[in-house]
């Protein structure tokens, strides 16, 4: 099967390399030149967890546009929310009558965006419940599942009796293979909403901060704060006939601080940090700003999401005009 990987950052290529291990037929688009040309000519250098040490895959090709690619059977895409739709215009070369496009975006409203170009039968929806960054171009480290979940990648179709099942199936099997734990999920809302609560809690701290995760979490006020932000998502959640239950999420990712800093073997930074350090917008919209907008739908008051969303727009809106020392 030939897959494209629309949006070859730090995840897509973690998701793209284990595909490829698994036996697909995968390449890797995106804008970022350095990156594709370093992958071209050496392969992607992988450092994950669990393994006993950095791997190399060489990708069936790395492109920075999608006619050097052409239409693929599934096109996974995993550019930032807000950019999907020039991703999806850019690159139509990419998308045949049969082609599938799956969003494993974070937050919420991916596959709304992709829904203006691709009907039910041709669209899926998903969710990574795993992390990487880009050390230097051709480089990432990461893992390939959270500690808590059982899987790495989540995804269904939006159709559940598309006539393209068989794609599905095919990409569990590859990343299976491949060493990232896959399921073809008949529950995908609810998993799709108990990430968006992770998101929820640190991006938007994250991106204010630019903290690691672990320090973050680690202080008592960001614990408190990180509790109330849950809460209010999981209310939101219910509202929209969703399981999620605060007791069961806070018990499965939080210890109370404060912690010993010296025992963390690695720091986890979410890609909001990445964004507001080098002055690009957020996904901020799509998560904490999600959280707000369903909240309004269903009379469920979201005031700390809310304060970090608008706190987070300011912030983006102003990256020029930020204090600097002479």
């Amino acid at each position: 099967m030939k897959v494209g990987i629309l949006g070859a950052g730090a995840m897509g290529c973690l998701v793209g390399a284990h595909l490829k291990r698994g036996g697909g037929e995968v390449y890797f688009i995106d804008v970022f030149e350095g990156h594709m040309k370093a992958i071209r000519e050496k392969g992607l250098i992988m450092d994950l967890e669990g393994e006993s040490g950095p791997q190399t895959v060489f990708m069936d090709g790395a492109a920075t546009n999608g006619a050097d690619v052409g239409v693929c059977d599934a096109v996974i895409v995993l550019v930032k929310c807000p950019d999907i739709e020039a991703a999806v215009e850019a690159n139509p070369e990419l998308f045949g009558k049969d082609t599938v496009a799956i969003a494993l975006q974070n937050g919420v409203g991916g596959s709304d965006a992709l829904a203006k170009f691709f009907d039910d039968d041709h669209l899926g929806i998903g969710v990574l419940k795993s992390s990487a960054n880009i050390i230097e171009p051709g480089r990432i480290i990461g893992r390939s599942r959270f500690p808590n979940s059982p899987k790495g990648v989540y995804f269904s179709p939006v159709k559940t009796d598309t006539p393209y099942q068989n794609i599905y199936k095919e990409l569990e099997k590859l990343l299976c293979d491949g060493g990232m734990p896959a399921e073809y999920s008949g529950c995908i809302e609810e998993i799709i909403w108990d990430k968006l609560c992770d998101n929820v809690m640190y991006n938007g701290i994250a991106a204010l901060l630019q903290l690691a995760n672990e320090d973050s979490a680690g202080h008592e006020d960001g614990w408190l704060l990180m509790r109330e932000l849950a809460r209010e998502t999981c209310e939101v959640a219910r509202a929209k006939g969703i399981n999620l239950d605060l007791n069961k999420f806070w018990k499965d990712r939080s210890g109370k601080p404060p912690f010993d800093r010296s025992r963390v073997k690695v720091f986890h930074y979410v890609s909001a940090v990445f964004d507001s350090t080098q002055k690009r917008r957020t996904e901020i919209d799509y998560i904490n700003g999600a959280v707000v907008k369903e909240g309004r739908k269903h009379g469920v008051p979201t005031p700390y999401n809310e304060t970090v969303w608008r706190l987070v727009r300011v912030m983006q809106d102003n990256y020029d005009f930020k204090f600097k020392m002479d």
